[in-house]
């Protein structure tokens, strides 16, 4: 059996209505669920102008695997924070912004950002340092929907052949 931790995710931005129910499967198959009670997430409770969280007790690697990777596929912001392993691994907190590759922050048990004397040194500024610290601290931003695109031509009428 894998090393387990419990973790968050906090999910928002941009999301296509073609990405919902993928997304949902996603946290599903890890085991998301709406609070730490077990509660279901449920779909028609994803609301623009909010985020979306999703908590699971006994994560492997104390990851959200499957949701992680759907979010990064499909450009979709998140902030997931996962507790320790004894022995194993630390807590830490990962930011994916939509763009990019996920950045991946040391923290105490108490959910504060670590920054280790070497990372100080290969920073070297002060400026760097905050905007380091800054980048570790990114929210994602409320939900908003945006129509797919795919198959449809220049003008968005959809292509029938």
């Amino acid at each position: 059996m894998a090393d387990r931790a419990s973790a968050s995710i906090r999910i928002g931005g941009v999301i296509p209505h073609s990405c919902i129910s993928g997304l949902f499967e996603a946290i599903d198959r890890d085991g998301g669920r709406a609070d730490w009670e077990g509660e279901p997430l449920d779909p028609a409770s994803l609301c623009a102008g909010e985020t979306l969280e999703a908590f699971a007790y006994a994560q492997p690697g104390g990851m959200f695997e499957w949701t992680e990777q759907f979010c990064e596929d499909h450009g979709i912001a998140f902030v997931r924070n996962s507790g320790s392993c004894s022995g194993v691994f630390g807590p830490e907190r990962v930011v994916f912004s939509g763009t990019g590759t996920p950045a991946q922050f040391d923290m105490t048990e108490n959910e504060e950002i670590v920054l280790a004397r070497s990372m100080i040194r290969a920073l070297a500024t002060i400026e760097a340092i905050e905007a380091w610290f800054e980048s570790a601290e990114f929210q994602p931003p409320p939900i908003t929907f945006a129509d797919s695109t795919a198959g449809t031509g220049e003008n968005g009428e959809t292509d029938n052949g």
